[in-house]
């Protein structure tokens, strides 16, 4: 068995932008030319699917959007979003709900799943859990997961035990707090209460994070919480993850802009170390059967 997908996040598409966001270091007036260059890559590459981690637009807080203009560029992100040659499977951040109301129900309409943002599937082997972390009344930054989600999480959880499969989740905001991200902007309100059922399962080999925008590898109880940097600002990478023969090889891509690249770094006064991250947080290898990082 052996094939390969590739985690994009926080793309964060704002077409006809009046400037560069995160005090320069996001490049809005330069996203389509940055997701056109994705789209190649990700082409290049030749995954069997897609996943994207949210903060596909810059809606929420924070951008200063109409609804008109929210909608205009959930429309452009669904139709650039065509050009990809693989199957591509979303959740939402906290900036793909309306600006003005909070409501999901136009990110809904153009990338959920029936009733739900939520969804699983079964690719080979492994099981793919993909959390909605905006049950929430608007942008709050934090995140919130639900009962009725937990639950159906809990279900997902135990039919791939009793299926044998490993699992892997996927969420826009951190599930559990850490040393380095402790505040609750980085994470969902309900930790505590998702980490329980995290905890009572020996299947889940990782779990795949955007919004902070940046590289980490994260352990907690032989889970690896993976951490991957934004699209829209420097290093602007995404992961190619490759399955095969008992290992899981996570790799980082860099968008081929160095201009951008450069112009985002300097807007920072780590000129973007922190965003980068070691070379372990960027590429390594988890052991499907015993479960370690290399």
């Amino acid at each position: 068995m052996s094939f390969s997908f590739a985690f994009i996040t926080d793309t964060h598409l704002y077409p006809n932008a009046p400037k560069n966001f995160g005090n320069g270091t996001q490049m809005q007036e330069d996203c389509l030319q940055i997701h056109q260059e994705l789209i190649r890559q990700l082409n290049d590459f030749k995954p069997e699917f897609v996943i994207h981690g949210g903060d596909i637009v810059c809606g929420g807080d924070s951008f200063g959007m109409t609804s008109e203009q929210y909608l205009a560029s959930l429309d452009e992100a669904k139709d650039l979003n065509s050009d990809i040659e693989a199957p591509i499977y979303y959740i939402p951040g906290n900036h793909d709900l309306d600006p003005i109301t909070g409501s999901k129900d136009a990110y809904q309409e153009r990338f959920g799943y029936d009733q739900f943002a939520y969804t699983s599937f079964v690719h080979e082997d492994l099981r793919f859990i993909l959390l909605d972390a905006q049950e929430v009344d608007g942008d709050q930054a934090h995140g919130h997961i639900g009962p009725e989600q937990l639950q159906w999480l809990e279900d997902e959880l135990n039919d791939a035990l009793d299926e044998g499969q490993q699992v892997l989740i996927f969420a826009h905001q951190l599930v559990s707090p850490s040393e380095e991200f402790e505040e609750l902007s980085a994470r969902v309100d309900n930790s505590e209460e998702v980490m329980r059922i995290i905890d009572g399962f020996n299947n889940i080999l990782a779990m795949f994070h955007g919004h902070l925008h940046l590289n980490r590898i994260v352990e907690r109880n032989n889970v690896f919480h993976t951490i991957t940097a934004g699209i829209i600002c420097y290093p602007m990478m995404w992961r190619k993850i490759t399955v095969d023969n008992g290992l899981i090889r996570i790799r980082s891509a860099q968008l081929n802009l160095p201009r951008l690249l450069a112009k985002s770094a300097v807007s920072r006064d780590d000129r973007g170390t922190k965003l980068l991250g070691s070379e372990t947080d960027r590429d390594f290898i988890i052991q499907r059967t015993r479960r370690e990082l290399t």
